[in-house]
This record gives C-alpha cells, structure tokens and sequence, in this order.
C-alpha cells in the first residue's frame, strides 16, 4: 500500500508490532541483522522504565539469533558503526545512526539486548537507501490471470527490479505478485515466496528490454530482511548457508560479540 503520511516516531514509539533491523558497518561491508523487540512482563518493563525513561529498545538477543551463520563468515574487519531501521505497521521507515547495544541481565534472570542512541527521533528513511542484493535471475511476475517471465536485477527488503526482455507487456497501473524463486540445498529451484508489489517507473534498459523499479507491498519486509541478510552473509562466505556451527561464542558486549565471530572462520 502507498503511504505517503509524515508523522514524527520516537525510540519510545518502537513496539512488538515493529519490524527491527540492526544495520552493521564492518570495514567496507554492511550486514543488516533483522531482530524482535523483546517480549517483558510488566516487571521487567517497569524495571527498563524506572532505569532508563523509555529511552531505551529491548531486543531479543541479537546474536543468539544468528551465531550458527555469523560464526561461519570469513572476514577481517572491524566494527565501525551500527544502525537502527524500524518498519512500523502502516510501512513507514524510520532510521537511526550511530546507535549503541549491550547485553542487559533483568532482575528476573532473563538477558536482552537494549539499544541506546543519542537521537530520540527517528528520521525518516528513503527505500533507496536499504542494502540491496544483486539477483540476475528469470522469474515469473503474476499481473491478474497472466504469467509473464523477467529478469530480476536486484532486490531489497522493501523494492525490487527487474528488467522485461523483449516489450512492454505489464499493466503499470496494476500490483502484481513475483515468484521469488531460489535454490534448495540440493540445488533444485524451487518458489519461497509470492511477493506482491506496485510499478514505481520504467526506462529502457541498455539491453533493449524495459527496466522496471518497484516497491514490495509491507507485509514482505520482515520475511525480505532475513532473506537479504542470509544472502549477504552467503557472499561474504562465498558458499551457501547449509552447514550448522556448534562453537557459540558469548560476550559482554554484542558489538565485540559481532566483531569477533565475523572475524572468525569455519
């Protein structure tokens, strides 16, 4: 749905009902690490609230999530900068820059992770800004009862591209749905997901086909997050994501935590 309403949102504004991702600068290397907003009693939210006056995001812990993929990238760097991207419900986004996280211990034994930014209001976030992946691959975009076959030049968690090979074909006034299609661990294709979407321009591509850019409709964007991350995470390892990792690595600070598992290699 297009969503054109501005209104001001604030690290206190962020819910459960948010899609959260913690963008990482590593070197010259971006991560983007989707997350949940922790799930607190209201015990431990009073005991957040009473601590830090609302300033402050509880998250679940970040790299318990990923440690089995993080720990298998090869990559020597060293933690420059982190991020907060927030997608409330209506699609708006909002970001945060130089945000810090650290492991927190609640009274009631359970461990988060609570980010801190110096900035309460969050700024309003340009989709072409997000981290994109480069695709290349033939799929089927779905418009009404037709099926038409492009090629899909790259995707982030909120907009997509794709280039139509021959001629105009799509209705540029209807969404439509793509069949994202990727490889199994055997190699064999397969559809992961339908992904609706609405055509933003077009231009001529260099190739003689029309270039077509898009935004992907909200309720993708946390399934897009994880998805982008494992990609990325696959070409900085230079292999696909099948094999399990058994060493978990624990720390006192989720940024030294991150750091030194992507330092690390199988």
């Amino acid at each position: 749905m297009r969503n054109t309403k501005i209104t001001k949102f604030y690290i206190s504004d962020i819910s459960q009902e948010a899609t959260i991702s913690v963008v990482a600068t590593l070197g010259n290397k971006k991560i983007e690490l989707p997350t949940k907003y922790a799930i607190l009693n209201p015990d431990e939210q009073q005991e957040l609230i009473s601590k830090y006056d609302n300033k402050v995001v509880p998250l679940e812990n970040i790299l318990k999530m990923w440690q089995d993929k993080l720990k298998a990238i090869n990559f020597k760097g060293t933690l420059s900068k982190l991020e907060l991207l927030v997608i409330t419900k209506d699609g708006s986004i909002y970001h945060w820059e130089n945000v810090k996280i650290i492991k927190y211990t609640l009274a009631s034994g359970k461990s988060i992770h609570i980010l801190f930014s110096k900035r309460l209001e969050g700024e309003k976030y340009n989709r072409r800004r997000g981290i994109r992946i480069n695709i290349d691959k033939v799929m089927d975009i779905e418009q009404g009862e037709e099926m038409h076959s492009v090629i899909v030049r790259d995707l982030s968690f909120c907009g997509v591209a794709f280039i139509e090979p021959l001629r105009l074909k799509l209705d540029l006034q209807k969404p439509f749905v793509l069949h994202l299609v990727d490889e199994d661990d055997e190699g064999n294709e397969l559809v992961i997901g339908k992904i609706h979407g609405y055509i933003i321009n077009i231009k001529e591509d260099e190739s003689g086909g029309v270039l077509y850019r898009c935004n992907i409709d909200a309720k993708h964007y946390a399934f897009l997050q994880k998805y982008i991350a494992n990609k990325q995470i696959e070409a900085i390892r230079g292999r696909r994501l099948t094999k399990r990792v058994e060493k978990i690595t624990t720390g006192e600070y989720w940024q030294e935590d991150l750091a030194e598992a992507l330092k690390e290699s199988l």
